[in-house]
């Protein structure tokens, strides 16, 4: 039983006819009279009596019908509780997020969050990552959200997940938009690599260490939109979060690949100050923020497996 039939169900023992129960759900008497039929049949018992002048509920459709307000009461409680729960949210957030998570994921999170917690005031903090996770040691951040690659006194980390990254490459160097490639057997990349020792440059470097990766030229650059700005303009390649690929599908100037070897990720981790636990307010942009993520991941994934299955 879904939470529809269950309204419909209701509707129709209290109106004595389908017809009037349609009227009162806005909805056609046939797509009601359906989905009765439906529930019948999946219960494997007759719940109403049909008569000239309507429906009569059954011994068995009065039973239900009883379940069936304690579910619909539950059901209207939990709303109300939900929306005292929005009404009631209030204070201050300031939080960060690592550059490119700012740039492709936090938007539509903040969009959502903003829209439903309208006495929240909300701060994003803009810097490096190294920057952020510094700020968030002192107490300054609520919270920060990147990749967060070595211990620091004074926060604490939540892991949140491991994720695919993808080579982004100035359309000048001529690379077939999402086909999947192999760095262990490119010709050696003009790379542009972040400066951020809390990002992917330790794992690219030890790539290129281990003859993973071969290089022709480095370029380091800190931030993050000159790079891709640097990347449009260019022949030159960079290797980045999944989430900035996704973001950068939409710019003619940059060609995004997935990458099929070496097998390179990117771990990302909530941190907090370790004497102190997430407000409320905070608590719910970050969980907005995971959600939107994992939609992005979804998106993602799908886009590969066609490229895969072209392959």
């Amino acid at each position: 039983m879904d939470l529809k039939q269950i309204r419909y169900f209701v509707a129709a023992c209290e109106e004595g006819s389908l017809s009037a129960a349609a009227v009162r759900l806005n909805c056609t008497a046939p797509g009601v009279s359906q989905q009765m039929s439906a529930l019948e049949l999946r219960l494997g018992t007759s719940l109403f009596k049909r008569t000239r002048r309507g429906v009569i509920p059954t011994d068995a459709g009065r039973r239900l019908y009883e379940r069936c307000l304690v579910v619909l009461k539950a059901v209207s409680e939990a709303e109300i509780e939900l929306e005292d729960f929005k009404a009631g949210v209030s204070g201050t957030i300031c939080a960060g997020f690592a550059p490119g998570l700012a740039k492709a994921i936090l938007p539509a999170a903040l969009a959502r969050y903003t829209r439903e917690f309208p006495r929240v005031d909300i701060e994003i903090a803009s810097g490096t990552a190294d920057s952020l996770v510094t700020s968030t040691s002192t107490g300054a951040l609520d919270f920060y959200v990147g990749q967060f690659v070595r211990p620091r006194p004074g926060v604490s980390a939540v892991h949140i997940g491991r994720y695919p990254v993808a080579l982004l490459s100035g359309a000048r160097r001529g690379l077939v938009q999402m086909k999947p490639v192999r760095l262990d057997n490119s010709p050696p990349l003009r790379l542009f690599v972040p400066s951020a020792a809390n990002s992917l440059r330790p794992r690219i470097e030890g790539a290129i260490r281990s003859g993973e990766i071969a290089i022709e030229r480095r370029i380091i650059i800190d931030s993050l939109s000159a790079g891709l700005e640097f990347l449009s303009q260019s022949d030159w390649s960079g290797i980045l979060p999944f989430w900035i690929g996704l973001k950068e599908l939409a710019n003619d100037r940059i060609t995004v690949n997935p990458i099929a070897a070496p097998v390179l990720t990117v771990d990302l981790e909530m941190t907090h100050p370790a004497q102190s636990t997430l407000s409320r307010p905070a608590r719910l942009l970050y969980e907005y923020v995971c959600q939107e993520l994992r939609r992005c991941e979804e998106e993602w994934r799908r886009l590969t497996d066609t490229a895969l299955s072209k392959a």
